[in-house]
């Protein structure tokens, strides 16, 4: 998925920045990920669709969360 630039403000990075960590740690207790475990690639899906929502508009921090999330789901 390739994402068009994005120009965000203080706030906004530090929003998605908190979300996405949030949304990781839930992910790998849902997931059961081992802590020595390379995940990189499914981390960088997540704050990859953390940042399409993003790039749209989306704000809130609990359905950010959500999309995230969901995208583990499909």
């Amino acid at each position: 998925m390739q994402l068009p630039p994005l120009s965000l403000d203080p706030d906004t990075v530090s929003l998605v920045g908190r979300v996405c960590d949030e949304a990781w740690e839930e992910a790998r207790s849902r997931l059961y990920l081992p802590a020595g475990i390379d995940a990189r690639g499914l981390r960088n899906f997540v704050a990859i669709r953390l940042m399409a929502a993003v790039a749209v508009g989306q704000r809130d921090p609990e359905r950010l969360k959500a999309i995230a999330l969901d995208a583990l789901d499909a």
